[in-house]
């Protein structure tokens, strides 16, 4: 399997998890039930989007050859 698709997979599904799990904190919660924003930003995002900064800062092309859907090794 290709492994961005992996990551980006695995990434998607941390997003929606940590989204459930604020939404489900919010319903428990006993003041306000509202859905919490900045905890699914922080604790959602941020977490989820970070490696793929970090790589971009460090190994930039291989950020632009997942975007033009090319291989990094020659076969």
């Amino acid at each position: 399997m290709n492994r961005s698709k992996i990551y980006l997979t695995i990434s998607l599904v941390w997003i929606i998890l940590i989204g459930y799990l604020v939404w489900a904190n919010g319903l428990y919660a006993r003041g306000n039930k509202s859905f919490r924003w900045d905890e699914w930003l922080w604790f959602g995002i941020v977490p989820a989007l970070a490696p793929y900064l970090f790589l971009y800062i460090w190994k930039p092309n291989i950020i632009r050859n997942i975007f033009k859907n090319e291989k990094t090794d020659n076969q």
